[in-house]
């Protein structure tokens, strides 16, 4: 942040945080120094830019106004660092791209598989995955340029692309009563207890929206953070849920029914920062993405099962 003068820098940390102590532990100054710098430059605009609680801060109107300014300005600094660099050092920039835990054992082995074969020289890649939660802040704190997700993040600052659609199934145990079957309406397991992903997970949420759509309000017995620990438990018999096919050998204690109605499915797509230039080598690899599922939004009744 040091390409902004430090008052501009001081205060999109204390923005950040809301927090005076906090801010100052980041930006490794004391917090007279930062109460200073922040007053400082509301003496410059003339207006207050916070609203002060005790240590803690608020953002009023006008710090509001001044952040996305800021944010905005951040950008471009950093955009023109980076294309600085790609023209004098001429370097292999690292692609880094981050997904959901489900799609790390086929879909983006098969992706840098596909893009890496015909080149001579391979580009590094930096792979992380995450909850959508941990993902959208990645992107937000630009720690990567790519993510493959779902659903769509509720943030106008990122583009998307629909790439496919997933199929979502019931996941019960193998002695449940409707194990025998192949196919169900979801309001089969209105009375169930439900397993699912914590409330901030987009799994959870198109479950939830999903369960709604059959009629019923899922009555949540167990809240997890991992598909493999939500069908444990189904496996275990505490409850059912909602899930995408696994690619690996499932466990024969639990069976996944397909469902007529509603249409189960998720969407999921291919999202970057609209404020951020991409290098040369990511724009490449994102367009091998595109391309590989059809031009933009071209195969949203596609079914990827992963």
């Amino acid at each position: 942040m040091r390409q902004l003068s430090d008052p501009l820098t001081y205060f999109l940390v204390a923005a950040r945080h809301e927090h005076l102590t906090k801010a100052a532990q980041e930006l490794e100054i004391s917090q007279p120094a930062l109460s200073r710098n922040i007053a400082r430059l509301e003496r410059a605009y003339g207006v207050q830019l916070f609203d002060r609680l005790g240590r803690g801060l608020r953002l009023n109107m006008a710090g509001q106004i001044l952040l996305q300014h800021l944010e905005r300005a951040k950008a471009e600094l950093d955009d023109a660092a980076d294309a600085i660099r790609e023209h004098t050092q001429k370097v292999a920039h690292t692609i880094s791209i981050g997904f959901l835990a489900t799609f790390g054992v086929t879909l983006i082995p098969e992706l840098v598989r596909g893009y890496v074969s015909p080149l001579e020289v391979v580009p590094p890649f930096r792979l992380l995955q995450g909850p959508a939660p941990f993902l959208r802040a990645r992107l937000a704190a630009r720690d990567i340029d790519l993510c493959i997700a779902s659903p769509r993040f509720p943030d106008a600052n990122l583009e998307w692309k629909s790439l496919f659609h997933e199929e979502l199934f019931v996941v019960v145990p193998s002695n449940h009563s409707l194990a025998a079957t192949s196919t169900i309406d979801l309001a089969a397991v209105a009375d169930e207890p439900f397993v699912m992903l914590k409330s901030e997970y987009g799994l959870r949420q198109v479950a939830e929206e999903l369960c709604l759509d059959a009629g019923f309000t899922p009555r949540i017995a167990f809240e997890v953070e991992e598909v493999a620990t939500l069908r444990g438990l189904v496996g275990a018999g505490v409850g059912v849920a909602i899930a995408p096919r696994p690619v690996l050998e499932v466990t024969a204690l639990t069976k996944d029914l397909r469902v007529r109605a509603p249409r189960c499915r998720r969407a999921v797509g291919l999202l970057w920062r609209k404020d951020r230039r991409l290098p040369s080598e990511t724009v490449r690899f994102r367009d091998y993405v595109l391309s590989h599922f059809g031009s933009a939004d071209a195969k949203s009744s596609h079914v990827h099962t992963v």
